[in-house]
């Protein structure tokens, strides 16, 4: 495996990864691959595969010789109601030092990218494929999945949002994201064989972080109830930054630097829940009704540049308060974490920052008391210097050394309804990076926080 050392030759890769022979690729709202439904689509169980491509991806530092194998699977999946049927697509990144274990068993990562968008054009598998018109929106991906590449782990990336691009919909992302590893354990040319029982030969992580980690959090708790057939699978769950109370998400950002998450919040949700959208098209005056607009034809990133620091609540709609509107609150509630006894029976890490702007470090320890009530094992890291973007590059080595733990069946610290709670200085441990990134890897890695983020003042990833 080559891993660039130099900043030109790797400039040079990437360009020749974005503009590949896929150059030109169509849009995910012209590309029929994303919509077609054959016409045995109501009979076929949530999971099923509709149909797959082999594709190039874009350049991913390390590993443009060899290259990785690729596909796109479109399968089907539920909607936020748990009735109708949707169709979405993965993406699947198969290294090719991905082998069997000591067990005989592959090791899959469920990665949840922060895809954080209510536009069908900015699905992240869109972005991670060569000749895409949104390279950005991969480039904030990239850097945290090569180091599981590196490992030999096949990584399996979801458009959880779904068919109707619902940010903030919990149900419908938990649905998608477990069906993804549904499809992709049946996938053949993944290459997992089954067991002469009929199992599959494989352990499966998930990992994501604050959008990705709405999505990981709500997989991990629907998991007992819509996909059981998963548990033999699963051996654990990585979520950092995670927005559990969108409500509260909401009141903390407005009029901050993320304001422009309750506007993408607002549009993601109404597009699985048609009475918001009918609330909104009411209720919204002429810059909210803009900014909606701009939640579904912009990426995330423009939209939390262009909102910065509006009082988004107190100038947007015809209304006071419209958090505290009953459709909007009840559907606020359908989507908070926690409710209706439900919890992970997979074990599950957790990391939050105390100094994060867009998720309120309390409705983590909350939750974190919710599910460990109920029975849950956590091992929850609070992190006292970090921010929330900080916190996704310095909380990686922890998140990748505990799902490695956990692939090679160690314990976790905390146990069923007795959680590990540890409240530290930083996450982040020079040596630990090291060795669990590799110093290359944690070069690009500090190099692009430092660069892209710290230096420049951007607060968000796109």
């Amino acid at each position: 495996m080559s891993h660039t050392t130099n900043d030109v030759q790797g400039c040079l890769a990437w360009m020749k990864g974005i503009f590949s022979k896929e150059a030109g690729i169509p849009l995910p709202s012209k590309d029929p691959f994303y919509s077609e439904r054959p016409h045995i689509f109501t009979s076929l169980p949530a999971g099923a595969i509709l149909r797959s491509r082999q594709i190039s991806v874009i350049y991913f530092p390390g590993f443009d010789e060899p290259p990785l194998q690729a596909w796109q699977v479109a399968y089907k999946t539920t909607a936020q109601n748990g009735v109708t049927p949707q169709v979405t697509v993965l993406t699947i990144l198969r290294p090719s030092t991905a082998q069997p274990d000591s067990e005989g068993k592959y090791r899959i990562l469920a990665y949840g990218a922060k895809c954080d968008s209510a536009g069908r054009n900015f699905r992240t598998s869109y972005a991670l494929r060569a000749g895409n018109d949104y390279t950005l929106g991969a480039a904030s991906e990239q850097i945290f999945i090569a180091p599981c590449l590196d490992r030999g782990w096949i990584v399996v990336v979801s458009d959880y949002e779904s068919e109707t691009c619902a940010f903030g919909a919990g149900p419908q992302s938990a649905y998608a994201f477990l069906d993804s590893i549904r499809a992709a354990l049946a996938f053949e040319p993944m290459g997992v064989p089954k067991s002469e029982e009929g199992d599959y030969e494989a352990k499966v992580a998930m990992w994501g972080y604050s959008g990705g980690a709405l999505a990981v959090g709500w997989a991990a708790q629907q998991q007992p109830t819509y996909a059981p057939d998963l548990t033999k699978y699963l051996v654990g769950a990585s979520m950092g930054g995670l927005p559990s109370d969108l409500k509260a998400c909401a009141e903390f950002t407005n009029q901050q630097m993320s304001a422009g998450l309750i506007i993408g919040i607002m549009q993601g949700l109404a597009n699985a829940y048609p009475q918001l959208q009918t609330w909104l098209d009411k209720n919204a005056n002429k810059l909210g009704k803009a900014a909606l607009l701009m939640a579904l034809t912009k990426s995330f990133g423009t939209i939390m540049k262009e909102l910065r620091g509006i009082n988004i609540l107190g100038t947007y709609f015809d209304v006071p308060e419209p958090l505290e509107v009953e459709l909007i609150s009840s559907i606020m509630q359908e989507n908070k974490l926690g409710r209706k006894g439900q919890f992970p029976t997979t074990p599950c890490q957790v990391y939050q920052s105390l100094h994060d702007q867009v998720v309120p470090y309390k409705t983590t320890d909350d939750l974190m008391v919710v599910w460990s009530a109920r029975g849950a094992r956590i091992d929850y890291v609070r992190d006292q210097l970090s921010n929330h973007v900080v916190l996704c590059f310095t909380g990686t080595p922890l998140a990748i050394r505990w799902m490695q733990a956990r692939f090679e069946g160690e314990p976790t610290i905390g146990q069923p309804g007795k959680p590990s709670i540890e409240t530290v200085i930083t996450i982040l441990n020079t040596n630990d990076a090291s060795s669990t990134l590799g110093e290359q890897r944690k070069k690009e890695m500090y190099n692009l926080l430092a660069k892209q983020y710290i230096k420049s003042g951007l607060n968000w990833w796109t």
